[in-house]
């Protein structure tokens, strides 16, 4: 009898980690990663979190607790995030007082992307970067990348003119790509995979979040508050699957090729990173057409929660390589070294 041709068990999980270059998940389980987000914390631990990368608080790569870290502080943020804006958009509301519109734009636009980000910030393993890094690139590099966004939709209009709305992913990702690498790129100390997946949160952030505030802002001169904060509400449910984690992948990608070099554009050639590169591209792509799937409440489509989730598998594939990129630096590290052999492979003498 001929072979059978249906695909073997795992096929599918195979043909996917040739497509992307990377393993499957290896000891990896959602419970334990989040198995500290209800346990009790004091406001002392809550200040040690976010003292990191700084001269005194950045460890020896022989100090690093290598594995999967368990965040809680981004949860807490979260929740206290949401409660502010709630209270704005009630407040708004009852009183009818149009000075607290302001407020409910930037905290419920930046709520869920900056608590997002301080997950990011906690997974980052190496504790070498310090919130004020973060910070700035949050801001600074938010605004640069959307500044340049713009530029390359007016200079290469023929994207938007021959693929309409879907020409975001390959517009938008390249230029926060571009801004990681240009503010980023040639600090060499930054090595780790890991580092440029926060570096690329980070931006990722800043320009969801600023995105965001313009997106509620125009449909609330448009179409008033109500729909307003309904984009708010929208936004925020869909930020941690959109910008923030896409950006974040393509920067790891790209820093596991730049490694300890600094950054060149021959590195952006490598399959290595393309292929992540591309797979977030082609993702924002399809994020921005207009088919449906399966309509659902507050998501509007089933679409958007597969695209999400394959988004955050390729994230987290990202993470497992860091950390192997971590425990193998440190096994070579820790090696003891090997005396010099002569040309008849003998140990040579002084």
């Amino acid at each position: 009898m001929p072979e059978s041709s249906a695909p073997q068990p795992g096929g599918i999980k195979e043909r996917f980690s040739d497509l992307i270059g990377l393993e499957e998940l290896k000891d990896f389980k959602l419970s334990d990663i989040f198995s500290s987000v209800f346990k009790k914390h004091t406001a002392e631990e809550m200040e040690d979190q976010l003292i990191t990368g700084t001269s005194r608080h950045t460890p020896a790569l022989a100090e690093i607790e290598i594995g999967w870290a368990r965040p809680w502080l981004f949860a807490r943020l979260l929740g206290v995030s949401a409660v502010l804006a709630v209270i704005l958009y009630m407040g708004f509301d009852y009183f009818g007082n149009y000075n607290l519109i302001p407020g409910l734009i930037f905290v419920g636009s930046f709520a869920v992307p900056i608590s997002t980000l301080i997950f990011f910030l906690e997974m980052n393993v190496p504790r070498n970067v310090s919130i004020f890094t973060i910070t700035q690139l949050t801001f600074v590099g938010g605004v640069a990348s959307l500044i340049l966004a713009l530029i390359f939709y007016s200079r290469f209009d023929f994207f938007t003119t021959y693929l309409g709305t879907p020409a975001a992913g390959i517009i938008e990702e390249s230029a926060k790509l571009l801004i990681v690498a240009l503010l980023m790129g040639k600090a060499v100390r930054y090595r780790w995979c890991l580092n440029g997946l926060l570096f690329g949160a980070a931006i990722g952030t800043g320009f969801g979040a600023f995105e965001s505030a313009g997106y509620a802002f125009r449909t609330m001169l448009v179409r008033g508050v109500d729909a307003g904060g309904s984009s708010i509400l929208l936004r925020g449910v869909d930020a941690p699957f959109t910008h923030i984690v896409w950006t974040a992948s393509a920067s790891a990608a790209l820093w596991l090729v730049k490694g300890d070099r600094p950054f060149s554009w021959e590195q952006l050639k490598a399959p290595a990173f393309l292929r992540i590169f591309v797979s977030v591209v082609l993702i924002h792509m399809v994020w921005d057409t207009g088919f449906t799937l399966v309509p659902l409440p507050l998501v509007t489509d089933l679409k958007f929660v597969l695209l999400g989730l394959l988004s955050w598998v390729i994230c987290l594939r990202l993470i497992q390589a860091g950390l192997r990129q971590l425990n193998k630096a440190r096994q070579e590290e820790t090696l003891p070294s090997l005396p010099a052999l002569d040309a008849s492979g003998n140990a040579a003498t002084a």
